[in-house]
Protein backbone atom coordinates (compact mmCIF):
# COMPACT_ATOMS: atom_id res chain seq x y z
CA UNK A 1 0.00 0.00 0.00
CA UNK A 2 1.38 3.74 -0.95
CA UNK A 3 1.12 6.38 1.71
CA UNK A 4 -0.33 8.96 0.62
CA UNK A 5 2.07 12.39 0.66
CA UNK A 6 0.61 15.60 1.90
CA UNK A 7 2.55 18.90 1.39
CA UNK A 8 2.16 21.66 3.93
CA UNK A 9 4.59 24.46 3.81
CA UNK A 10 6.75 22.40 1.86
CA UNK A 11 7.22 19.84 3.95
CA UNK A 12 6.04 16.34 2.41
CA UNK A 13 3.97 14.47 5.47
CA UNK A 14 3.08 10.74 4.53
CA UNK A 15 -0.45 9.70 6.24
CA UNK A 16 -1.36 6.19 7.00
CA UNK A 17 -4.35 5.10 5.55
CA UNK A 18 -7.40 4.28 7.62
CA UNK A 19 -6.92 0.82 9.49
CA UNK A 20 -10.07 -0.92 7.14
CA UNK A 21 -8.10 -0.27 3.96
CA UNK A 22 -4.99 -1.27 5.44
CA UNK A 23 -6.89 -4.31 6.53
CA UNK A 24 -8.38 -5.15 2.90
CA UNK A 25 -4.55 -4.32 1.23
CA UNK A 26 -2.67 -6.11 3.31
CA UNK A 27 -4.86 -8.99 4.25
CA UNK A 28 -8.39 -9.43 2.95
CA UNK A 29 -6.98 -8.99 -0.59
CA UNK A 30 -3.94 -11.44 -0.10
CA UNK A 31 -6.21 -14.11 1.58
CA UNK A 32 -8.60 -13.95 -1.78
CA UNK A 33 -5.64 -14.57 -3.96
CA UNK A 34 -4.19 -17.18 -1.98
CA UNK A 35 -6.98 -19.57 -1.23
CA UNK A 36 -9.17 -18.58 -4.15
CA UNK A 37 -7.65 -17.49 -7.27
CA UNK A 38 -9.00 -14.02 -8.97
CA UNK A 39 -8.67 -13.93 -12.61
CA UNK A 40 -9.47 -9.80 -13.65
CA UNK A 41 -10.02 -8.74 -16.98
CA UNK A 42 -11.45 -5.09 -18.07
CA UNK A 43 -9.40 -3.79 -14.68
CA UNK A 44 -8.47 -0.61 -16.52
CA UNK A 45 -12.12 0.57 -17.29
CA UNK A 46 -12.09 1.55 -13.67
CA UNK A 47 -9.32 3.78 -13.46
CA UNK A 48 -9.70 7.49 -13.98
CA UNK A 49 -13.08 7.80 -11.90
CA UNK A 50 -13.60 9.48 -9.64
CA UNK A 51 -16.76 7.98 -8.88
CA UNK A 52 -18.69 5.02 -10.24
CA UNK A 53 -21.54 2.44 -9.51
CA UNK A 54 -20.96 -0.97 -10.02
CA UNK A 55 -23.72 -3.05 -10.92
CA UNK A 56 -22.85 -7.62 -10.60
CA UNK A 57 -24.44 -10.40 -11.02
CA UNK A 58 -24.88 -11.99 -7.32
CA UNK A 59 -24.38 -15.99 -6.85
CA UNK A 60 -22.67 -15.39 -3.67
CA UNK A 61 -21.32 -13.65 0.20
CA UNK A 62 -18.05 -13.68 -2.21
CA UNK A 63 -19.25 -11.40 -4.33
CA UNK A 64 -18.81 -8.31 -2.36
CA UNK A 65 -15.38 -8.99 -1.33
CA UNK A 66 -14.14 -9.76 -4.77
CA UNK A 67 -15.82 -6.74 -6.20
CA UNK A 68 -13.48 -4.73 -3.23
CA UNK A 69 -10.57 -6.76 -4.44
CA UNK A 70 -10.51 -4.87 -7.86
CA UNK A 71 -10.73 -1.54 -6.71
CA UNK A 72 -7.90 1.11 -6.52
CA UNK A 73 -6.63 1.64 -2.96
CA UNK A 74 -8.02 4.83 -2.86
CA UNK A 75 -11.50 4.19 -3.60
CA UNK A 76 -11.84 1.33 -0.66
CA UNK A 77 -13.18 4.03 1.67
CA UNK A 78 -15.06 5.61 -0.42
CA UNK A 79 -17.01 2.63 -2.08
CA UNK A 80 -20.74 0.99 -0.07
CA UNK A 81 -22.19 -2.02 -1.15
CA UNK A 82 -25.12 -2.18 -0.85
CA UNK A 83 -26.56 -5.33 1.38
CA UNK A 84 -29.32 -6.72 3.35
CA UNK A 85 -29.80 -6.04 7.04
CA UNK A 86 -31.83 -8.83 8.18
CA UNK A 87 -29.69 -11.17 6.52
CA UNK A 88 -26.33 -10.47 8.50
CA UNK A 89 -27.76 -9.55 11.71
CA UNK A 90 -28.99 -13.36 12.09
CA UNK A 91 -25.35 -13.31 13.60
CA UNK A 92 -23.77 -10.66 15.65
CA UNK A 93 -20.21 -11.59 14.84
CA UNK A 94 -20.71 -10.96 10.98
CA UNK A 95 -22.98 -8.42 11.27
CA UNK A 96 -20.15 -6.23 13.30
CA UNK A 97 -17.47 -7.59 10.78
CA UNK A 98 -19.34 -6.59 7.57
CA UNK A 99 -20.27 -3.46 9.19
CA UNK A 100 -16.77 -2.22 10.03
CA UNK A 101 -15.21 -3.96 6.71
CA UNK A 102 -17.38 -2.65 4.08
CA UNK A 103 -19.46 0.30 5.86
CA UNK A 104 -23.36 -0.92 4.00
CA UNK A 105 -25.84 1.12 2.88
CA UNK A 106 -28.03 -1.74 4.96
CA UNK A 107 -31.66 -2.49 3.67
CA UNK A 108 -34.30 -4.17 5.64
CA UNK A 109 -36.17 -6.46 3.10
CA UNK A 110 -39.10 -7.63 6.20
CA UNK A 111 -39.84 -4.28 7.58
CA UNK A 112 -40.46 -0.87 5.13
CA UNK A 113 -39.55 1.46 6.88
CA UNK A 114 -38.57 4.29 4.13
CA UNK A 115 -37.06 3.85 0.67
CA UNK A 116 -33.43 2.87 0.53
CA UNK A 117 -32.94 4.41 -2.85
CA UNK A 118 -33.00 7.54 -0.58
CA UNK A 119 -29.96 6.66 1.47
CA UNK A 120 -28.11 5.91 -1.79
CA UNK A 121 -28.98 8.88 -3.46
CA UNK A 122 -27.22 10.43 -0.54
CA UNK A 123 -24.61 8.70 -0.72
CA UNK A 124 -23.73 9.63 -4.52
CA UNK A 125 -24.37 12.87 -3.51
CA UNK A 126 -21.53 12.54 -1.24
CA UNK A 127 -19.33 11.95 -3.95
CA UNK A 128 -19.52 8.27 -2.75
CA UNK A 129 -19.13 5.02 -4.45
CA UNK A 130 -22.06 2.04 -4.38
CA UNK A 131 -21.59 -1.55 -5.44
CA UNK A 132 -25.39 -3.12 -6.11
CA UNK A 133 -26.81 -6.02 -7.23
CA UNK A 134 -29.84 -5.27 -9.10
CA UNK A 135 -31.07 -9.05 -8.80
CA UNK A 136 -31.75 -7.98 -5.38
CA UNK A 137 -30.87 -11.74 -3.76
CA UNK A 138 -28.67 -14.39 -4.57
CA UNK A 139 -29.69 -16.02 -7.67
CA UNK A 140 -29.51 -20.11 -8.76
CA UNK A 141 -25.53 -21.00 -9.28
CA UNK A 142 -24.38 -19.24 -12.80
CA UNK A 143 -27.72 -18.20 -13.62
CA UNK A 144 -28.34 -13.98 -13.89
CA UNK A 145 -31.84 -13.36 -12.94
CA UNK A 146 -34.38 -10.99 -13.43
CA UNK A 147 -33.27 -7.35 -12.28
CA UNK A 148 -35.63 -5.53 -9.99
CA UNK A 149 -36.51 -1.89 -11.24
CA UNK A 150 -34.82 -0.37 -8.54
CA UNK A 151 -31.53 -0.10 -10.15
CA UNK A 152 -33.37 2.04 -12.98
CA UNK A 153 -34.83 4.50 -10.06
CA UNK A 154 -31.07 5.13 -8.75
CA UNK A 155 -29.56 5.79 -12.17
CA UNK A 156 -32.98 7.73 -13.44
CA UNK A 157 -32.12 10.02 -10.24
CA UNK A 158 -28.60 10.56 -11.26
CA UNK A 159 -28.19 9.77 -14.81
CA UNK A 160 -24.46 11.56 -14.93
CA UNK A 161 -22.94 8.76 -12.63
CA UNK A 162 -20.71 6.23 -14.72
CA UNK A 163 -22.50 3.09 -14.06
CA UNK A 164 -19.53 0.14 -14.56
CA UNK A 165 -21.04 -3.35 -15.13
CA UNK A 166 -19.19 -6.36 -14.14
CA UNK A 167 -19.84 -10.44 -14.16
CA UNK A 168 -18.40 -12.71 -11.50
CA UNK A 169 -17.97 -16.45 -12.64
CA UNK A 170 -16.35 -18.29 -9.47
CA UNK A 171 -18.36 -17.41 -6.41
CA UNK A 172 -21.13 -19.68 -6.87
CA UNK A 173 -18.80 -22.78 -6.70
CA UNK A 174 -16.41 -21.12 -4.07
CA UNK A 175 -18.84 -20.09 -1.45
CA UNK A 176 -22.66 -21.37 -2.52
CA UNK A 177 -25.61 -20.58 -0.63
CA UNK A 178 -25.48 -24.50 0.90
CA UNK A 179 -22.33 -24.68 2.03
CA UNK A 180 -20.63 -24.07 5.50
CA UNK A 181 -17.01 -23.38 4.25
CA UNK A 182 -15.44 -21.78 1.07
CA UNK A 183 -14.26 -24.03 -1.35
CA UNK A 184 -10.96 -23.18 -2.87
CA UNK A 185 -12.06 -22.63 -6.45
CA UNK A 186 -10.72 -19.85 -8.83
CA UNK A 187 -12.69 -16.87 -9.43
CA UNK A 188 -13.19 -14.37 -12.20
CA UNK A 189 -14.48 -10.96 -12.82
CA UNK A 190 -15.14 -9.27 -15.57
CA UNK A 191 -15.08 -5.37 -15.49
CA UNK A 192 -17.04 -3.51 -18.85
CA UNK A 193 -16.41 0.07 -19.74
CA UNK A 194 -18.32 2.38 -18.33
CA UNK A 195 -21.70 3.59 -19.44
CA UNK A 196 -24.11 6.01 -19.43
CA UNK A 197 -27.89 4.78 -19.36
CA UNK A 198 -30.96 6.27 -20.37
CA UNK A 199 -34.74 5.37 -20.82
CA UNK A 200 -37.60 4.23 -18.92
CA UNK A 201 -37.17 1.88 -15.65
CA UNK A 202 -38.13 -1.64 -17.75
CA UNK A 203 -35.67 -0.62 -20.33
CA UNK A 204 -32.61 0.54 -18.51
CA UNK A 205 -32.63 -2.86 -15.97
CA UNK A 206 -33.26 -4.85 -19.27
CA UNK A 207 -30.31 -2.94 -20.49
CA UNK A 208 -28.02 -3.47 -17.28
CA UNK A 209 -29.07 -7.14 -17.76
CA UNK A 210 -27.91 -7.46 -21.39
CA UNK A 211 -24.43 -5.76 -20.25
CA UNK A 212 -23.47 -8.22 -18.18
CA UNK A 213 -24.84 -11.01 -19.70
CA UNK A 214 -22.51 -9.76 -22.94
CA UNK A 215 -19.58 -10.08 -20.20
CA UNK A 216 -20.67 -13.42 -19.35
CA UNK A 217 -20.84 -14.52 -23.15
CA UNK A 218 -17.09 -12.80 -23.39
CA UNK A 219 -15.69 -14.78 -20.58
CA UNK A 220 -17.60 -18.02 -21.66
CA UNK A 221 -16.09 -17.79 -25.21
CA UNK A 222 -12.20 -16.93 -23.52
CA UNK A 223 -12.49 -20.00 -21.26
CA UNK A 224 -13.40 -22.35 -24.12
CA UNK A 225 -10.22 -21.03 -26.68
CA UNK A 226 -10.64 -23.53 -29.54
CA UNK A 227 -13.72 -21.36 -30.17
CA UNK A 228 -12.21 -18.52 -32.30
CA UNK A 229 -12.46 -15.39 -31.56
CA UNK A 230 -14.31 -12.58 -33.13
CA UNK A 231 -12.35 -10.41 -35.23
CA UNK A 232 -12.69 -6.87 -35.17
CA UNK A 233 -14.86 -4.85 -37.01
CA UNK A 234 -13.95 -3.97 -40.50
CA UNK A 235 -13.46 -0.06 -40.46
CA UNK A 236 -13.80 2.90 -42.78
CA UNK A 237 -12.24 6.19 -41.91
CA UNK A 238 -13.46 9.36 -44.42
CA UNK A 239 -10.81 12.59 -44.75
CA UNK A 240 -11.61 15.55 -46.16
CA UNK A 241 -10.83 19.24 -44.37
CA UNK A 242 -13.68 21.10 -42.71
CA UNK A 243 -16.38 21.91 -45.26
CA UNK A 244 -15.96 19.31 -47.24
CA UNK A 245 -19.20 17.29 -46.43
CA UNK A 246 -17.22 14.35 -45.06
CA UNK A 247 -19.26 14.18 -41.83
CA UNK A 248 -22.65 13.65 -44.27
CA UNK A 249 -20.67 10.94 -46.50
CA UNK A 250 -19.64 9.17 -43.12
CA UNK A 251 -23.22 9.36 -41.59
CA UNK A 252 -24.35 8.05 -45.11
CA UNK A 253 -22.08 5.46 -45.87
CA UNK A 254 -22.59 4.36 -42.17
CA UNK A 255 -26.26 4.13 -43.04
CA UNK A 256 -26.10 1.93 -46.36
CA UNK A 257 -23.91 -0.21 -45.01
CA UNK A 258 -25.96 -1.25 -42.03
CA UNK A 259 -27.82 -3.33 -45.01
CA UNK A 260 -25.05 -5.61 -44.55
CA UNK A 261 -24.69 -5.50 -40.61
CA UNK A 262 -24.51 -3.74 -37.78
CA UNK A 263 -23.06 -0.58 -38.31
CA UNK A 264 -20.98 1.86 -35.83
CA UNK A 265 -21.08 5.51 -36.64
CA UNK A 266 -18.09 7.55 -34.98
CA UNK A 267 -18.31 11.03 -36.24
CA UNK A 268 -19.60 14.57 -33.54
CA UNK A 269 -21.66 11.74 -32.35
CA UNK A 270 -21.58 7.87 -31.48
CA UNK A 271 -24.53 6.07 -33.69
CA UNK A 272 -25.41 2.47 -34.12
CA UNK A 273 -27.34 1.75 -37.67
CA UNK A 274 -28.85 -1.70 -38.45
CA UNK A 275 -31.17 -2.41 -41.50
CA UNK A 276 -30.53 1.22 -42.94
CA UNK A 277 -31.73 2.83 -39.50
CA UNK A 278 -30.53 3.86 -36.27
CA UNK A 279 -30.46 1.71 -33.74
CA UNK A 280 -30.92 2.12 -29.89
CA UNK A 281 -27.64 2.02 -27.59
CA UNK A 282 -26.56 2.96 -24.63
CA UNK A 283 -23.55 6.11 -24.55
CA UNK A 284 -20.17 5.34 -23.58
CA UNK A 285 -18.77 7.33 -21.02
CA UNK A 286 -15.50 8.22 -23.25
CA UNK A 287 -18.03 9.87 -25.98
CA UNK A 288 -19.37 12.29 -23.08
CA UNK A 289 -16.11 13.30 -22.26
CA UNK A 290 -15.12 13.60 -25.98
CA UNK A 291 -18.07 15.83 -26.65
CA UNK A 292 -16.90 17.87 -24.10
CA UNK A 293 -13.79 17.98 -25.10
CA UNK A 294 -14.67 18.84 -28.71
CA UNK A 295 -16.38 21.57 -27.82
CA UNK A 296 -13.41 23.68 -26.12
CA UNK A 297 -11.42 22.54 -29.13
CA UNK A 298 -14.02 24.42 -31.49
CA UNK A 299 -13.92 27.94 -29.04
CA UNK A 300 -10.25 27.73 -29.15
CA UNK A 301 -8.75 31.07 -30.51
CA UNK A 302 -5.60 30.01 -31.70
CA UNK A 303 -4.22 27.03 -33.47
CA UNK A 304 -1.90 26.88 -30.42
CA UNK A 305 -4.63 27.11 -28.08
CA UNK A 306 -6.66 24.58 -30.34
CA UNK A 307 -3.63 21.82 -30.46
CA UNK A 308 -3.70 20.32 -26.73
CA UNK A 309 -7.65 19.66 -26.53
CA UNK A 310 -8.30 18.41 -30.71
CA UNK A 311 -4.79 16.07 -30.20
CA UNK A 312 -7.13 14.84 -26.96
CA UNK A 313 -10.27 14.51 -28.64
CA UNK A 314 -8.76 12.60 -31.57
CA UNK A 315 -7.17 10.26 -29.19
CA UNK A 316 -10.54 9.73 -27.13
CA UNK A 317 -11.82 9.16 -30.55
CA UNK A 318 -9.50 6.15 -30.94
CA UNK A 319 -10.27 5.31 -27.79
CA UNK A 320 -13.94 4.75 -28.93
CA UNK A 321 -13.25 2.85 -32.24
CA UNK A 322 -12.10 -0.14 -29.69
CA UNK A 323 -14.39 0.27 -27.15
CA UNK A 324 -17.17 0.21 -29.91
CA UNK A 325 -15.70 -2.92 -31.19
CA UNK A 326 -15.89 -4.76 -27.85
CA UNK A 327 -19.03 -3.27 -26.31
CA UNK A 328 -21.62 -2.89 -29.72
CA UNK A 329 -20.10 -5.52 -31.85
CA UNK A 330 -20.26 -3.77 -34.73
CA UNK A 331 -19.43 -5.85 -38.23
CA UNK A 332 -18.14 -2.43 -39.55
CA UNK A 333 -17.00 0.68 -37.86
CA UNK A 334 -17.31 4.11 -39.88
CA UNK A 335 -15.15 6.69 -38.84
CA UNK A 336 -15.64 10.30 -39.48
CA UNK A 337 -11.96 11.31 -39.40
CA UNK A 338 -8.84 9.24 -38.39
CA UNK A 339 -7.07 10.06 -35.02
CA UNK A 340 -3.82 8.40 -36.50
CA UNK A 341 -4.06 10.53 -39.66
CA UNK A 342 -5.55 13.50 -38.93
CA UNK A 343 -2.96 13.78 -36.11
CA UNK A 344 0.21 13.36 -38.96
CA UNK A 345 -1.63 15.67 -41.70
CA UNK A 346 -2.17 18.26 -38.99
CA UNK A 347 1.83 18.99 -38.61
CA UNK A 348 1.99 20.49 -41.79
CA UNK A 349 0.14 23.52 -39.61
CA UNK A 350 2.37 23.44 -36.79
CA UNK A 351 5.82 22.45 -38.20
CA UNK A 352 5.39 23.16 -42.18
CA UNK A 353 9.52 23.17 -42.22
CA UNK A 354 9.61 19.41 -41.59
CA UNK A 355 6.34 18.42 -43.28
CA UNK A 356 7.32 15.43 -45.70
CA UNK A 357 6.72 12.70 -47.43
CA UNK A 358 9.51 10.83 -45.11
CA UNK A 359 7.86 12.62 -41.93
CA UNK A 360 4.64 11.05 -42.84
CA UNK A 361 5.95 7.55 -43.31
CA UNK A 362 7.79 7.62 -40.16
CA UNK A 363 5.29 9.03 -37.75
CA UNK A 364 2.60 6.34 -39.06
CA UNK A 365 4.88 3.39 -38.77
CA UNK A 366 5.78 4.84 -35.14
CA UNK A 367 2.25 5.81 -34.02
CA UNK A 368 0.95 2.64 -35.01
CA UNK A 369 3.42 0.20 -33.98
CA UNK A 370 4.62 0.88 -30.37
CA UNK A 371 7.50 2.72 -31.96
CA UNK A 372 8.91 -0.43 -33.16
CA UNK A 373 12.00 0.03 -36.14
CA UNK A 374 12.21 3.46 -35.33
CA UNK A 375 15.54 4.87 -33.95
CA UNK A 376 15.22 6.97 -30.34
CA UNK A 377 17.87 9.45 -31.92
CA UNK A 378 15.68 10.03 -34.62
CA UNK A 379 15.36 13.63 -35.80
CA UNK A 380 12.17 12.92 -36.18
CA UNK A 381 11.33 12.90 -32.46
CA UNK A 382 13.10 16.42 -31.71
CA UNK A 383 11.35 17.70 -34.81
CA UNK A 384 7.92 16.96 -33.58
CA UNK A 385 8.31 16.25 -29.72
CA UNK A 386 4.65 15.40 -29.36
CA UNK A 387 5.41 12.44 -30.84
CA UNK A 388 7.78 11.60 -27.89
CA UNK A 389 4.99 12.61 -25.44
CA UNK A 390 2.37 10.40 -26.91
CA UNK A 391 4.99 7.60 -26.64
CA UNK A 392 5.56 8.27 -23.40
CA UNK A 393 1.81 8.27 -22.38
CA UNK A 394 1.53 5.21 -23.83
CA UNK A 395 -0.52 6.52 -26.95
CA UNK A 396 1.18 4.72 -29.84
CA UNK A 397 -0.36 2.05 -31.04
CA UNK A 398 -3.37 3.72 -33.16
CA UNK A 399 -5.46 1.89 -34.69
CA UNK A 400 -5.38 1.87 -39.03
CA UNK A 401 -8.80 1.49 -40.80
CA UNK A 402 -8.59 -1.32 -43.48
CA UNK A 403 -10.25 1.67 -45.83
CA UNK A 404 -9.59 5.64 -46.54
CA UNK A 405 -12.12 7.54 -48.38
CA UNK A 406 -10.53 10.80 -48.95
CA UNK A 407 -13.54 13.61 -50.03
CA UNK A 408 -11.52 15.44 -52.13
CA UNK A 409 -12.94 19.53 -52.61
CA UNK A 410 -11.54 22.50 -53.54
CA UNK A 411 -10.49 24.97 -50.18
CA UNK A 412 -12.49 27.63 -51.81
CA UNK A 413 -15.62 25.33 -52.33
CA UNK A 414 -15.42 24.20 -48.78
CA UNK A 415 -15.27 28.20 -47.04
CA UNK A 416 -18.43 28.69 -48.97
CA UNK A 417 -19.99 25.75 -47.48
CA UNK A 418 -18.29 26.99 -43.95
CA UNK A 419 -19.52 30.85 -44.57
CA UNK A 420 -22.77 29.74 -45.49
CA UNK A 421 -23.85 28.10 -42.24
CA UNK A 422 -23.44 31.02 -40.41
CA UNK A 423 -21.62 29.66 -37.77
CA UNK A 424 -18.71 30.63 -35.49
CA UNK A 425 -15.66 29.90 -37.37
CA UNK A 426 -12.77 27.41 -36.09
CA UNK A 427 -9.48 29.36 -36.53
CA UNK A 428 -8.40 27.06 -38.60
CA UNK A 429 -11.03 27.85 -41.23
CA UNK A 430 -9.44 29.92 -43.62
CA UNK A 431 -8.83 29.41 -47.16
CA UNK A 432 -5.04 28.85 -47.02
CA UNK A 433 -5.19 26.83 -43.95
CA UNK A 434 -7.46 24.59 -45.59
CA UNK A 435 -5.45 24.33 -48.69
CA UNK A 436 -2.31 23.50 -46.60
CA UNK A 437 -4.39 20.64 -44.84
CA UNK A 438 -5.46 19.65 -48.35
CA UNK A 439 -1.84 18.76 -49.46
CA UNK A 440 -1.30 17.44 -46.45
CA UNK A 441 -3.92 14.47 -46.09
CA UNK A 442 -3.19 13.66 -50.08
CA UNK A 443 0.24 13.34 -48.53
CA UNK A 444 -0.71 11.12 -46.15
CA UNK A 445 -3.21 8.48 -48.73
CA UNK A 446 -0.58 8.69 -51.08
CA UNK A 447 2.36 7.26 -48.37
CA UNK A 448 -0.67 4.73 -46.74
CA UNK A 449 -1.35 3.81 -50.03
CA UNK A 450 2.05 2.96 -51.19
CA UNK A 451 3.15 1.42 -47.78
CA UNK A 452 0.24 -1.10 -48.05
CA UNK A 453 -1.40 0.18 -44.76
CA UNK A 454 -5.29 0.55 -46.23
CA UNK A 455 -6.81 0.85 -49.32
CA UNK A 456 -7.56 4.68 -50.51
CA UNK A 457 -9.96 5.91 -52.68
CA UNK A 458 -9.89 9.35 -53.50
CA UNK A 459 -13.87 11.02 -53.48
CA UNK A 460 -14.48 13.41 -55.85
CA UNK A 461 -16.29 15.84 -53.86
CA UNK A 462 -17.46 17.90 -56.87
CA UNK A 463 -19.87 15.22 -57.55
CA UNK A 464 -23.24 15.36 -56.58
CA UNK A 465 -23.74 14.03 -52.77
CA UNK A 466 -25.32 10.67 -54.09
CA UNK A 467 -22.91 9.69 -56.85
CA UNK A 468 -20.42 10.50 -54.48
CA UNK A 469 -22.03 8.40 -51.63
CA UNK A 470 -22.51 5.77 -54.40
CA UNK A 471 -19.05 6.25 -55.54
CA UNK A 472 -17.47 5.51 -52.21
CA UNK A 473 -20.23 2.73 -51.55
CA UNK A 474 -19.09 0.85 -53.90
CA UNK A 475 -15.22 1.39 -53.60
CA UNK A 476 -15.92 -0.16 -49.50
CA UNK A 477 -18.16 -3.11 -50.84
CA UNK A 478 -15.08 -3.99 -53.43
CA UNK A 479 -12.67 -3.16 -51.04
CA UNK A 480 -14.64 -5.44 -47.97
CA UNK A 481 -15.45 -8.39 -50.40
CA UNK A 482 -11.91 -8.78 -51.31
CA UNK A 483 -10.49 -9.35 -48.15
CA UNK A 484 -13.19 -11.60 -47.64
CA UNK A 485 -15.20 -10.38 -45.34
CA UNK A 486 -19.27 -11.27 -45.04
Amino acid sequence: VSLHPLFLGGACIRVIPPLRVLIHALFVRPMLRVVFGITVTGRENLKGLDQFLIVANHNSHLDTFLLYSILPTRQIENTHPVAARDYFTKSSWLFTVVDYLLRPIWVDRDHKTGDPLEEMVSRIDEGRNIIIFPEGTRGEPGQIQRFRSGISRLIADRPLIPVVPVFLHGPERSLPKSAPLPIPLWNHVAVGPPQLFKGDTDNVAQLLKESIEALSETHSKGRHSRAPERSSAFTVAVLGIDGSGKSTLSRRLAGQLSGLGTTCLISDTLELFEDRAPKAMQPLLAERAREWIGRQAKQAKSLSRYKIPKLTELLLRDRLRSLSNRWYRPDVIVMDGCPLFNMTAWAALYREEHFNEEFCGKAVALMSSGGEGIDRSDPLLEQFPEISYLRRLGFDRLNIPEVVLFLDVAPSVAMKRIDSRGEHKQVHETEAKLARLREAYLLVCNVVERTGRAAVFRVDGAKQLTEVTSDALEFVKKTRGGNGSQ
